[in-house]
């Protein structure tokens, strides 16, 4: 099943919806179930585990004329809020790329004085044990308040003239848990996105110049993690490390790839993280980027304005729009 949150034209209220998959309309679940706080939002219904999965199932299987809304006429909305974001270190080979050309703009645009292979050699170092799938899954933190909606229309961040979309997969968590086995890892997942993971390579630069590492302020600002178009649970997709993913911009596909480049699997993920705190359902943990899922990896800047489009087969495209700030 594939999932979305709405609202109604004329009322913000968010809504749950269920793709009918018909190319045309969602069943609005919370019209569907009102006096069920499992449909009140995403996150209800994931805390609601197979109760709530079960009694959507039935309302793909025997429409409600009352509840179907045209997919036309709807805004959506970020799927929610997540309790946790984790940008995990399960595709790594875009790192390279991205240092590399991290290292030539420090020597193009600062006063540094390290050539460009001593700056490389010494950032990549910082990254170099990720490369070893022997390493136990690692992740950066991300903000969840600065999640935004598809199809939202984007400010350019004042203080940056090096706005990047970033190409992710992302599991959404379903069941939380410690010390958690191979065994059982995949049932902790309710199901899979498209993360675009914004970001800022002129302060990421400058960040890891002042030995702030490569996030912070360059990852987490207003609107800079975005998720969705919808949620697809984890049934639909029974071989997430085989799934064609792209991005476009402003019509032209920039970069293709696939997630077969991951050297950990969110099972592996869940196993090594679990292992050392908790996780919670209403987590979103991202791959980390595809190779080519960068315009700073292909030494090139985004237009202004610019719409951007990260697609993921069998999920969906997720797109912004980015425009000059006022």
């Amino acid at each position: 099943m594939r999932f979305v949150t709405f609202h109604r034209p004329g009322d913000s209220t968010p809504r749950l919806g269920l793709d009918n998959t018909d190319g045309e309309t969602y069943t609005d679940l919370t019209a569907r179930y009102p006096d069920d706080p499992a449909f009140a939002s995403m996150l209800a219904l994931i805390d609601a585990g197979d109760r709530g999965l079960d009694a959507a199932w039935e309302a793909y299987q025997k429409l409600d004329e009352a509840a179907l809304v045209e997919q036309d006429a709807m805004t959506l909305l970020a799927p929610f809020t997540p309790r946790r974001m984790r940008d995990c270190g399960l595709i790594v080979s875009h790192l390279r790329q991205s240092i590399s050309r991290t290292a030539r703009w420090i020597t193009e645009h600062t006063d540094d004085e390290r050539s460009y292979a001593t700056l490389y050699r010494q950032l990549d170092g910082a990254f170099s044990p990720l490369y070893d799938p022997a390493t136990p899954v690692q992740y950066a933190e991300r903000n969840p308040e600065t999640v935004s909606a598809p199809n939202a229309v984007l400010e350019w961040p004042a203080g940056s003239d090096y706005l990047d979309y970033e190409l992710e997969f992302a599991a959404v968590i379903g069941r939380g848990g410690t010390n958690i086995t191979p065994e059982e890892a995949e049932q902790h997942i309710f199901g899979y996105t498209v993360y675009n993971d914004w970001s800022l390579r002129d302060v990421q630069a400058r960040n890891a110049l002042a030995g702030a590492g490569a996030h912070g302020n360059a990852k987490d600002f207003p609107e800079s993690n975005p998720f969705g178009p919808c949620v697809v649970t984890r049934d639909e997709i029974p071989d997430p490390q085989n799934l064609r993913m792209s991005v476009r911009v402003n019509g032209e596909t920039w970069g293709e790839g696939s997630s077969a480049q991951m050297i950990h699997s969110f099972p592996e993920a869940i196993e090594h993280i679990s292992a050392r705190e908790p996780i919670v359902a209403g987590e979103v943990w991202g791959t980390g980027t595809v190779r080519n899922g960068s315009s700073f990896e292909l030494g090139r800047r985004l237009p202004r304005p610019a719409h951007v489009e990260l697609e993921i087969e069998r999920i969906g495209v997720l797109a912004q729009y980015v425009i000059p700030k006022p």
